[in-house]
């Protein structure tokens, strides 16, 4: 019986805890393409004594396509094999395994490198999310959009900036998401799985020809999580309930046999519901006060055409079309107690029109790409205020603040890999990205007196909503207790040059050193404070990164060692000035600071059907110029930044029908805000991760798995409001058993 493995990279670090202790940690990965196919005559179960090779992998997320041994990137690339022998429930579980990587926003976000998904402030995102060629919108793409871990070709996470690679929104990084491709043999496989808190997990996947030369696939998943946070105002158990259906149509389309033309189209969309991601945790941990049912439901939708033409030789032509639409509606106690504080209804509509074309070459000694970007975004947001109390309950706020936002986005780049003598590679790339934005608020509140006004001699009627004149007249009196309506926008544009250089020597068969620098930036814009409407445009915020890789392999290939040694600069920081949990902010580039740190992968596959996978990262961040309305943030950490993260675990791949998998994973204390206030301190933790399976029969599966299982708080911060601290939660312990069936 013929069987195979397929391997890949993992991550390996040192931190000490204690008196001189080491915990390495590990997460892995498996090549796409590369298979190892063991001989005809070799046994289910691979002999104690049999020594397998790790398989090379490719990086797909790179435009050039390099070999995972030959890229300076930290890179972490992830197959379907990896995800269906993990524990893992979602991406945000892949991603959240590897080194400098953990969850945030109760694990509705992640942090890259101690940078937050939505940044430490500012506005628009710092790590980008690419599903079958085509970036997400930026709510969409902090995991409350298509991102289910079902039906995965491939999952790569790349760390450091991936600006001139990506552009827009990277520059703390990238996850690129492919998914199963369809193909011309017939497949079905269906999942039905059981879990904690009343939660469960349905799919299925199957596909196959559809004529000669077309194919689709089709994957569907409802997955549903309770949550255990429990409304102690509303006595509601499912306040972090968490909902979602995804579904995936793809066709592709060869027109002949050997074509020199693809074709391949994706229609993607998920329906979220979530409860809330903060909770007033006065009535203890995951606990909430609310007296309003909050939470927020999403609908995503995602169109991707990719297409490629070989031109012969060494030319190949490549385009790739995307339009995703994302709606929202967030339902929000304004508040968080059990008050009458009133409520808002929130809305967002998001669409992305995206078309990029490349070039590429592949020759003996030349490798390159030439292409050309444009994206074309608009947004609309729209907030209700219901009763909402404020200047102490002196006031209640009733009315509508809605924005228009719109982006055109046009970038040229280019890349290439020169090897210019025996063992040496020069690379050099640039982005060069011009972007028109404008945005454009407006407000209409009305207002309902509860009280007199302190040192004002007019006698107000109490609890009957005055008269706009009335209303503006007060904003104008007393704007510390009543927010103005405005009516009021701006634009601008920026271009930027996003260089990148590299070199690297490949000093062995098996060892790789290389050496780069690249500059990341976010995009410029206008900031509007959500009351009082006050304009604040800000222009772009840039990095500059350089980073020493080691690529080895080890003990005849059976031993990948992976490191990467970063630096960063950051410049013409954008920060959010005003009190964080305030509705008066405004962003400005005002700050400044740097980061370092280390990542270290290790694979070693073990004689025998065992690997050990390891992954360590250090990292040191620091503000250097950050003054928050007179209160100096110099010095200050990160938020979403420990300074140690490891993962150590053991697979089992195959024996006698048992595969598994148990894994640790450490992550150091960190703070959720700028300010480093102790209230949203998270402490460190370990989260103990295992998955037993079973080959019953060649179609039949059954599985055992858990999450967490030492019931760790798992806090991802805080966010302090006066006396009042509501935390963000990740998963708390969850086991489950899952059964499939496979054609």
């Amino acid at each position: 019986m013929s069987s195979f493995l397929r391997v890949t990279c993992t991550r390996a670090l040192i931190s000490c805890v204690g008196a001189g202790c080491l915990l390495l940690t590990f997460g892995t990965a498996r090549a796409e393409d590369e298979v190892i196919t063991l001989p005809e005559d070799a046994p289910e179960a691979v002999l104690a004594d049999d020594a397998v090779e790790l398989s090379p992998v490719t990086v797909s997320g790179e435009k050039l396509g390099r070999a995972l041994a030959e890229t300076t990137s930290s890179v972490v690339v992830v197959t379907a094999e990896d995800i269906d022998a993990a524990p893992v429930g979602s991406v945000k579980d892949v991603v959240t395994r590897f080194a400098n990587v953990v969850g945030a926003a109760g694990d509705r976000e992640i942090a890259i490198r101690g940078v937050p998904q939505g940044g430490i402030g500012g506005e628009g995102d710092t790590i980008s999310v690419y599903l079958d060629g085509v970036a997400l919108p930026s709510r969409a793409a902090s995991f409350a959009g298509p991102l289910s871990a079902w039906d995965l070709e491939r999952l790569e996470l790349l760390r450091g900036a991936q600006s001139s690679n990506q552009g827009r929104n990277s520059l703390a990084g990238s996850v690129v998401l492919e998914t199963v491709q369809p193909t011309s043999d017939w497949d079905l496989r269906l999942r039905a799985g059981r879990m904690s808190r009343d939660g469960h997990d349905y799919a299925i996947a199957g596909g196959g020809p559809l004529g000669d030369s077309l194919a689709f696939r089709v994957a569907l998943q409802d997955r549903y999580d309770n949550g255990d946070v429990t409304n102690v105002t509303r006595n509601e158990d499912d306040a972090q309930r968490y909902d979602n259906r995804n579904a995936r149509v793809s066709l592709a389309w060869a027109p002949m046999a050997q074509s020199s033309y693809q074709l391949r189209y994706s229609y993607i969309r998920a329906d979220t519901e979530f409860g809330e991601a903060l909770h007033d945790a006065s009535g203890g941990e995951r606990t909430a006060t609310s007296n309003v049912r909050g939470g927020e439901d999403d609908r995503t939708q995602l169109h991707s055409l990719r297409q490629q033409l070989d031109l012969g030789g060494a030319w190949r032509l490549e385009s790739i079309s995307g339009y995703t639409r994302f709606d929202n509606v967030n339902v929000i106690d304004f508040d968080r107690t059990e008050s009458e504080g009133g409520y808002s209804d929130n809305f967002e509509d998001e669409r992305i029109l995206s078309q990029e074309l490349r070039a590429v070459y592949d020759g003996d000694r030349v490798r390159a790409v030439v292409g050309a970007y444009y994206a074309d975004t608009d947004k609309d947001t729209l907030t209700l205020g219901r009763d909402v109390s404020s200047a102490g309950g002196l006031v209640l706020i009733n009315g509508f603040v809605e924005g228009q936002s719109r982006s055109r986005i046009g970038a040229v780049f280019a890349e290439a890999d020169w090897d210019f003598a025996q063992a040496w590679r020069a690379t050099a790339g640039v982005r060069v990205n011009r972007e028109l934005n404008r945005h454009h608020g407006a407000s209409d509140l009305e207002l309902t007196l509860t009280g007199s006004v302190p040192g004002l001699p007019l006698d107000l009627p109490i609890g009957i909503p005055l008269p706009d004149a009335v209303s503006d007249g007060l904003a104008v009196v007393l704007p510390a207790y009543v927010p103005p309506d405005y009516d009021d926008g701006d634009n601008n544009a920026f271009t930027d040059v996003l260089p990148k250089l590299g070199l690297t020597w490949f000093a062995s068969d098996s060892t790789t050193l290389g050496l780069s620098y690249q500059e990341g930036y976010r995009s410029g814009g206008v900031s509007m404070s959500f009351f009082g409407g006050a304009v604040s445009p800000f222009e772009p915020e840039y990095t500059r990164t350089g980073e020493l890789a080691v690529r080895s392999r080890w003990l005849d290939e059976r031993l990948m060692l992976n490191a990467n040694l970063f630096y960063t600069d950051w410049r013409d920081q954008q920060v959010t000035i005003g009190e964080t949990s305030g509705f008066e902010t405004v962003t400005t580039n005002a700050g400044r600071s740097h980061y370092y740190g280390l990542e270290t992968e290790l694979v070693w596959a073990l004689s025998g059907p065992f690997e050990v996978f390891a992954s360590v990262g250090l990292l040191r961040s620091e503000f250097d110029d950050f003054v928050n309305e007179g209160e100096d943030y110099a010095n200050n950490r990160f938020p979403y930044a420990p300074e140690r993260t490891a993962t150590l675990g053991l697979s089992l791949l195959e024996w006698h029908g048992l595969t598994a998998q148990v894994s640790a994973n450490y992550i150091d204390a960190f703070y959720s805000d700028p300010d480093n206030d102790e209230r949203t301190r998270s402490d460190e933790r370990v989260l103990l991760n295992a998955k037993l399976a079973y080959q019953i029969t060649r179609q039949f599966s059954v599985a055992l798995f858990g999450r967490n299982l030492g019931d760790e708080l798992n806090q991802q911060g805080a966010l302090v409001s006066g006396e009042r601290v509501a935390s963000r939660y990740g998963e708390p312990r969850s086991v489950g058993a899952m059964l499939e069936w496979q054609l």
